[in-house]
């Protein structure tokens, strides 16, 4: 069985902020180092559960900043690590050749109720992404960029409310509700020993039960629309991919993309090759 993972930061249990990897104090040195040791020790229990259901190639795929954030030399075997900037595609690699997704440490969309920690691709700039009419965040592109190669996401493990919205778009889908939100910035959360042990459990259930979980495909057809926070980030990015295929603008704060498929179009969208 072949597992493609994808992994952030923000949903996982006891990480209570934003990454702080722009400071050099020393006390935020020491939660870097905190927050990246939970982060590895979850990402290793959906591992040991994919390998207690079958699992012989394990794809791990650092969703997180730029992408260089995971730590590496505690990854467990026979995991593999796809990491570091400038890819060709938003969830590289993804392909037919995959037997299921795995989502861990995720956070919910952009203005989510009860979301901890959430927003869409960009806290900073982003103020939201639609998918023709409706909102979208990335639990919601990962699904649909997989259902568009036939791949099912099965699990997600990440804060109670991307529980919720990956619920609402994956029938039978298996989650793992780690923390919960009490405001944007604070949650409670689960003691690691208990959040690790529900990731391996719910992994290990739901790749026993992968072919029960269909492929959710999204309509490719509708326009990406992301609105940024502020127009000064809406022109600079125009400034940046003026002449992209696929790309319109729409002042003061608007960027739409299309493409052949949603990956193309969600590439396009930020700046990747597409």
């Amino acid at each position: 069985m072949k597992v493609y993972l994808v992994t952030d930061l923000e949903g996982v249990s006891g990480v209570s902020g934003f990454d702080v990897r722009d400071s050099n104090l020393p006390q935020d040195v020491e939660l870097r180092r905190q927050w990246s040791q939970l982060w590895i020790a979850e990402v290793n229990a959906a591992v040991s559960g994919a390998v207690a259901a079958g699992a012989t190639q394990i794809l791990v795929i650092d969703n997180h900043g730029p992408g260089d954030t995971l730590p590496a030399e505690r990854l467990a075997s026979p995991a593999r690590l796809l990491h570091g900037g400038r890819r060709a595609s938003w969830l590289a690699g993804l392909d037919e050749d995959f037997d299921a997704v795995l989502i861990i440490g995720q956070h919910a969309m952009a203005g989510a109720e009860g979301g901890h920690l959430r927003h869409t691709y960009s806290r900073r700039r982003l103020e939201r992404v639609s998918l023709g009419t409706e909102e979208i965040g990335e639990i919601g592109l990962i699904v649909g960029i997989a259902g568009e190669v036939g791949v099912p996401v099965v699990f997600l493990s990440g804060d109670l409310a991307a529980t919720k919205e990956i619920s609402n778009l994956v029938e039978g889908v298996e989650t793992a509700a780690v923390k919960r939100g009490v405001s944007k910035t604070c949650c409670v959360s689960l003691a690691p020993e208990q959040s690790r042990d529900l990731i391996c459990r719910g992994v290990e259930r739901a790749l026993k039960r992968r072919d029960q979980i269909l492929p959710r495909r999204l309509d490719a057809s509708r326009e990406i629309r992301l609105r940024y926070n502020s127009a000064c980030a809406w022109r600079a990015l125009a400034r940046r991919l003026r002449g992209g295929a696929g790309l319109g603008w729409r002042p003061p704060r608007e960027l739409c993309a299309r493409g052949e498929t949603l990956r193309q179009a969600w590439d396009r969208a930020i700046g990747l090759k597409g």
